[in-house]
């Protein structure tokens, strides 16, 4: 668990592949130097969800990097996770959310300001996005684009509201130099990453681009 609440300006979230298992793309992201990876399985029981993190965790552990259960408060206490995600931000209850915050880094998905405004509880950062809707035809949500992300940015500091945002959603290599002066933390990266030939190459162009973007 952490022992300090820092957060990654670049993250990976899982998502169903099929030419890649859940444990797969933890092993391979984990190995390539991505330290924190978000285990994201869409339409699984707590039960099945428990027997992929159980395996996740060490391996993500064994290469150093920082495993993020998703939805799942219990499973995280039962592996010892890193990180709890929730996408039903609201919906947990402010005494077990206090004390899951002191052990755990907790965030969640949002896609608009008045989602942010709205928070009953303090995150240590937020999955801001889509950032662009390049491969979901039926998305739901609107795409934020750069304009967006400054807007909701500005609208924060007006509100003194003082927490990491990471955009997500469509987000490639040669969007980087464009999102970092916009405000935003950092960008979490899905399975488009798996589609290039030399995975551990482009963390290292992701993690060169932010570092520049960033100037950190």
């Amino acid at each position: 668990m952490l022992n300090v609440k820092t957060v990654s300006r670049l993250q990976y979230f899982t998502q169903e592949n099929l030419l890649f298992t859940y444990e797969e793309q933890v092993k391979l992201i984990s190995s390539c130097g991505c330290d924190y990876v978000h285990l994201k399985i869409k339409n699984s029981t707590e039960k099945g969800y428990l027997k992929i993190a159980e395996k996740c965790v060490k391996i993500a552990h064994e290469n150093n990097s920082k495993l993020i259960v998703w939805d799942y408060p219990d499973v995280a206490l039962k592996i010892h996770a890193d990180g709890i995600h929730f996408t039903k931000w609201n919906s947990i209850d402010s005494k077990k959310f206090n004390m899951l915050k002191e052990e755990f880094l907790l965030g969640c998905s949002l896609n608009a300001i008045d989602d942010v405004i709205g928070l009953k509880h303090e995150f240590d950062y937020l999955f801001l996005g889509p950032y662009e809707n390049r491969n979901s035809k039926n998305e739901k949500n609107e795409r934020i684009g750069i304009t967006g992300y400054k807007t909701l940015i500005d609208e924060m500091v007006k509100k003194q509201l003082y927490i990491p945002v990471i955009a997500a959603g469509g987000i490639r290599l040669t969007d980087v130099a464009f999102l970092a002066p916009s405000g935003i933390h950092g960008l979490a990266i899905s399975t488009g990453i798996l589609e290039v030939h030399d995975v551990s190459l482009e963390i290292k162009k992701f993690q060169a681009a932010i570092k520049s973007g960033w100037e950190i």
